[in-house]
């Protein structure tokens, strides 16, 4: 395997930087790893709580208007019963909150093409 010079890896790192402001929206598949719950809606005020189990699937439409903070567009819950696998739930927590609870009870999976 051909090693990068750091010249290579600054110009790759830039290339990956202009890519996400050329495609700002990106969507990400997480698998539950433990059984915990999501608050799903439009404002704190009609929020609905969710149950999650393990190996049930959250994908999430993250917005990449700032690359360093992305915001969530809204979320789909995948292997829920009372939930339709399309139907796109908005999600008012802020992109950092988001991004930690999906660490400490998902592990990430493939981002998905359009």
């Amino acid at each position: 395997m051909e090693q990068l010079t750091f010249k290579q890896y600054l110009e790759s790192k830039t290339q990956l930087r202009e890519a996400i402001k050329n495609t700002p929206i990106s969507l990400v598949e997480y698998e539950v790893r433990k059984y915990c719950s999501v608050a799903v809606g439009k404002t704190e005020d009609e929020k609905k709580v969710i149950g999650l189990k393990p190996r049930q699937k959250i994908i999430v439409e993250w917005e990449y208007n700032d690359i360093d903070n992305p915001v969530p567009g809204y979320i789909k819950l995948v292997g829920l019963k009372d939930i339709g696998q399309d139907e796109q739930l908005p999600m008012f927590w802020q992109g950092k909150k988001l991004q930690k609870w999906l660490l400490r009870h998902t592990k990430q999976g493939h981002p998905h093409g359009f």
